[in-house]
């Protein structure tokens, strides 16, 4: 598989043959709501699902959407467990 970048940072990621397009980890952990919270996210239990947070003050946040330097994001559940966030494509 050829090389692989983060579209946000063009850092180098490691090549995924199912995400093409995701973000680097570094880029991930700068995640704000629209009003410049910072997020988390994570699996709800340990046999998946997906969960995002405020982490000023664990709050559940009840969406997908992110955003990292002021792009448009989609968090959600990776296949096989995890998270992974890409630039939001308006179909997800």
């Amino acid at each position: 598989m050829n090389e692989q970048i983060c579209p946000i940072c063009s850092a180098k990621v490691e090549p995924n043959v199912r995400y093409k397009d995701y973000i680097c980890f570094d880029c991930c952990a700068k995640a704000v709501d629209e009003t410049g919270r910072n997020l988390g996210f994570g699996n709800e239990s340990f046999s998946g699902g997906f969960v995002a947070w405020y982490e000023d003050t664990n709050e559940t946040r009840d969406s997908h959407i992110c955003y990292i330097n002021g792009v448009k994001c989609w968090a959600d559940e990776a296949h096989m467990g995890g998270i992974v966030i890409r630039i939001y494509a308006g179909e997800n």
